[in-house]
């Protein structure tokens, strides 16, 4: 589906984007299509000194100068005099200082204000064409010109007001009073520091007339907050309001009173807006400027997301005040709405799915028919979709576009939806799990799912935690046990922690997430859990929850006292055989050095270069017939697995201290001499762990066979070893610290050693 573009003209952005590169000559043509549009206002040409701003940052002043003097002329017939100046203040804001148009602008001000007496005297008191910053002299003329007798003003950087008494014209001298005093200033001083204000206002009314004010605190709370509202730039909290009316005004017990009756009254008024909780974010709009402040924050957002969000809130916002968002603006939003999706359509880009979803939504609210052609059209022609959904942030959207799917391919929707599952946010799982049960699923497809989510949890963490959390149709979607998936989930995390090359973005993300789901309820599934443990399972658990950083504190002594309060320590403690225990995986200093030497390798070299490839390969296109692609996808899946499976023997590892080891008996970390018995041949090994194990240096892996006949044995006890080295009955002559005797086992390998299996 494509529209025609349909712009009235380039928009501020976009010229500013021009004179950032330099296209000067582009600028100017767009501006000067700009000043022949017929429906052109004086609002929207402002809008446009964005433009001649970006053009002096970057050195064109002459060229801003010149489009500035262009406009005036162009524009002095179309538009009243008063928006002609209007005009030429905003542009001359953004000329600045050394704008040769100073004196243009000065002239604008005499032909439109010819009434004013001593108007030159003002001019030259404000620096308005020489002498003076732009902004100050602009400030100058405008607080000045409306200065007479009986007006009122407010401090601009205090809280105070002030009435003027008289106006010394020929020296531009204001007189004004004060609640405390009377003083004189020079035009320039009075305007640094008070704007005009009226009699209505907060602070005119608290320093000259606070009798009226209490009285309007009762009758009418609407307008005090309303003018509050006013004087602190249109936006304010509940806590900045009790600040200005106590306890000058009122009470600390009269001010909760009085702040509850007003929040009512205040909902009902269509020119203020509650957002939040305590404290409340109170916000002034005019009646008149609620679409016009709702289309100008809808063209400045960029996403389509957040445009529809926007109007969404607005059309809420209306109907809660009885009043209807106007057609023709909705009307307008689709059209704009549009135009991105066309634009996204014919960029391939992945958030063309999105875009046109939400211009779906956005036609049903502006009564539009056949609003889904962009979606259903996009879902039939691509190939790959996962891209697509997966750019959608919004849950709903991703709700409507799975609906889309199923309407855009009736053969084959279903069978995408569920390649979808394992991808998708937690938060629409069970949505999309009903859509494949009414599809007519069955158990088994389910089952594949589940196993392609366990089977790689990091790609998939999202879907992992709602497997956790409990899906709604269990009846179709049987979950691993608790403690399987428990473990996957903190061996995410672990990898999150120690790989550097994951997202820092999306390790974060996974954290938080993992984080809610594990308490959720109290940590009720979580302590499910815990209670079909056995103690031993449970200590590895806790060891393994001891070493995750990224749990966040309180979630990590949770779940670490629901074991202890399961499991106290025993009081009398039980001694375990070490080379029995399932807990721990004993190593060598070495060994450790080795393993982290064998790691931090995995993680920077090869699967720094594995992630290099999958780029490269992407680059060459076409991912749907890209053998090289899928092969470093899955090149990625087993690096990813390795990593896993040394992170968890990380996790148990238990380095060996040499002041620990007993000599008494063999144990892990001695070193044993055997001598043959019929011929006295020697045979020497050290007990080692997993890591240093290699049988031509004698170093023999405690968790073995052959190990295991000969430990817990004592000096002058009889063996019968079976290996080639050794065959045959052997007694037990010596036993070593192998930690003090071999400095390789103690201080480390240097040189990158096969670790054995």
């Amino acid at each position: 589906m494509e529209i025609k573009d349909t712009r009235a003209e380039m928009t501020p952005e976009s010229m500013v984007q021009l004179a950032g590169s330099g296209n000067t000559s582009t600028v100017e043509d767009e501006w000067m299509k700009l000043l022949e549009k017929v429906d052109l206002t004086a609002s929207k040409l402002k809008s446009y000194a964005k433009v001649l701003l970006k053009l002096v940052q970057e050195g064109n002043i002459e060229e801003a100068d010149t489009l500035a003097v262009t406009t005036y002329e162009a524009v002095s017939d179309k538009f009243d005099p008063a928006d002609v100046l209007a005009i030429a203040v905003e542009f001359l804001l953004a000329l600045g200082n050394e704008s040769s148009t100073r004196k243009q602008v000065a002239d604008m001000f005499r032909e439109q204000h010819g009434d004013v007496e001593e108007l030159d005297a003002l001019i030259a008191e404000a620096g308005l064409e020489k002498g003076r910053p732009v902004r100050r002299a602009l400030r100058t003329m405008d607080v000045c010109l409306r200065l007479e007798g009986g007006a009122f003003a407010v401090e601009r950087h205090e809280d105070g007001a002030a009435r003027v008494e008289a106006v010394d014209k020929p020296e531009w001298e204001i007189h004004f009073s004060t609640r405390r005093r009377n003083e004189s200033l020079g035009a320039v001083q009075f305007a640094d520091r008070f704007a005009p204000a009226k009699a209505e206002d907060f602070r005119v009314l608290y320093e000259f007339e606070p009798d009226k004010l209490e009285s309007m605190l009762q009758d009418d709370p609407v307008n005090v907050v309303m003018e509050l509202c006013r004087s602190f730039g249109d936006t304010m909290d509940s806590d900045q309001l009790e600040m200005a009316l106590v306890p000058g005004l009122l009470t600390e017990p009269e001010w909760k009173k009085w702040w509850t009756k007003a929040r009512t009254a205040l909902r009902k008024c269509p020119n203020i807006k509650i957002a939040g909780r305590n404290p409340y974010e109170i916000s002034y709009v005019q009646e008149s400027a609620h679409e016009e402040v709702f289309l100008s924050g809808f063209d400045k957002v960029y996403e389509p997301e957040k445009k529809l969000a926007l109007l969404e809130q607005h059309i809420k916002e209306r109907s809660q005040h009885g009043a209807e968002v106007d057609q023709s603006v909705r009307g307008d939003c689709y059209e704009k709405i549009l135009r991105r999706a066309n634009k996204d359509a014919k960029r391939k880009e992945q958030t063309r799915l999105s875009a046109w979803l939400v211009a779906c939504r956005v036609g049903e609210l502006a009564g539009k028919e056949d609003v889904d052609e962009g979606a259903l059209s996009t879902l039939r022609e691509s190939e790959d979709l996962k891209p697509l959904f997966v750019a959608i942030e919004d849950n709903s959207l991703l709700l409507l576009g799975f609906e889309k799917l199923l309407k855009a391919r009736p053969d084959d929707g279903a069978k995408l939806l569920a390649d979808l599952l394992p991808i998708m946010p937690t938060a629409v799982c069970d949505n999309l799990v009903e859509m494949l049960v009414k599809s007519e699923f069955g158990k088994e497809s389910f089952d594949a799912i589940v196993a392609k989510i366990m089977d790689v949890p990091l790609r998939h963490n999202d879907a992992l935690l709602w497997l956790w959390d409990g899906p709604k149709h269990s009846r179709f979607v049987e979950t691993p046990p608790l403690l399987v998936m428990l473990s996957t989930i903190l061996g995410v995390l672990e990898e999150c922690q120690r790989n550097d090359q994951i997202d820092k973005g999306i390790a974060r993300k996974i954290s938080q997430r993992s984080r809610a789901v594990l308490s959720a309820r109290k940590y009720e599934k979580y302590k499910a859990c815990i209670d079909e443990l056995n103690r031993g399972v449970a200590m590895t658990l806790r060891t393994q929850i001891r070493r995750l950083d990224n749990l966040g504190r309180t979630v990590h002594m949770d779940l670490q006292r629901v074991i202890q309060d399961k499991f106290p320590p025993a009081v009398e403690p039980v001694e375990v055989i070490p080379w029995e225990r399932d807990d721990v995986l004993y190593v060598t200093p070495a060994g450790m050095d080795k393993k982290q030497k064998e790691i931090d390798h995995h993680v920077k070299v090869k699967m720094k270069e594995n992630s290099i490839r999958i780029g490269e390969a992407a680059a060459l296109g076409d991912l749907s017939e890209n053998s090289e692609y899928k092969f470093a996808l899955e090149e990625r899946d087993l690096l990813q697995a390795r990593l896993s499976q040394m992170t968890s023997e990380m996790n148990k590892a238990e380095v060996l201290n040499r002041e620990e080891i007993s000599t008494e008996l063999i144990t892990v970390g001695t070193r044993v001499r055997f001598e043959r018995i019929d011929s006295g041949e020697i045979f020497e090994v050290s007990v080692v762990g997993p890591w240093m194990a290699n049988l031509d240096m004698g170093y023999i892996n405690y968790k073995t066979p052959f190990a295991q006949s000969f430990l817990g044995r004592k000096v002058g006890d009889r063996v019968q070893l079976d290996v080639d080295q050794a065959r045959g009955n052997f007694e037990i002559k010596l036993i070593e610290n192998a930690l003090t005797v071999d400095d390789t086992l103690r201080i480390g390998a240097d040189e990158p050693t096969q670790v054995a299996d």
